[in-house]
């Protein structure tokens, strides 16, 4: 019974082991190439988590920096406004003749400065939400949404004609 399955099966040419061995060859290139882009991969990895990390430190770094650089600028605005103050005052004593008036003339003008400052901050704020932007979308969405309902309602073409 051996014999006779020998005898059906074809028998083995060199032909078929270059094959074989070309085929073993290239499938064992392949693994190769498997195994370097897994291990490339695995560094790339490795890499992306280590800067990562340096980053976070940055970052880190960078918000205690931000924190002091703002303190710091603060006081020196305030410092600068409190010297800007004191000069118009001076200014305002020598031009009046009387603490009184030159103190009432500052506090005038602080109050109309806050004011100011308040009203620019409110148009900012409304500024901010892009309100003109807003509406330009408004009235594209409406536009496409009425193509859209134009499209819908349009006659489907006719599939039965013969082209």
């Amino acid at each position: 019974m051996n014999a006779a399955a020998d005898a059906s099966a074809p028998a083995p040419t060199k032909e078929g082991a270059d094959d074989a061995r070309v085929d073993a060859h290239a499938f064992v290139r392949v693994l190769a190439a498997l195994l370097e882009l897994g291990a490339a991969l695995r560094r790339v990895a490795t890499t992306t988590l280590a800067l990562c990390a340096a980053e976070a430190r940055v970052l880190r770094a960078s918000a205690v920096l931000l924190f002091v650089g703002s303190v710091a600028l603060v006081a020196v605005a305030v410092s600068l406004w409190a010297c800007v103050v004191a000069l118009i005052g001076w200014a305002l004593v020598i031009a009046t003749g009387s603490i009184g008036a030159a103190l009432g003339i500052l506090v005038a003008l602080h109050v109309l400065l806050v004011a100011a400052l308040w009203f620019a901050l409110r148009y900012a704020w409304r500024q901010a939400t892009f309100p003109a932007a807003r509406a330009e979308l408004r009235v594209l969405g409406d536009e496409i949404r009425g193509h859209v309902r134009r499209f819908q309602h349009a006659l489907p073409p006719d599939r039965d004609a013969d082209p």
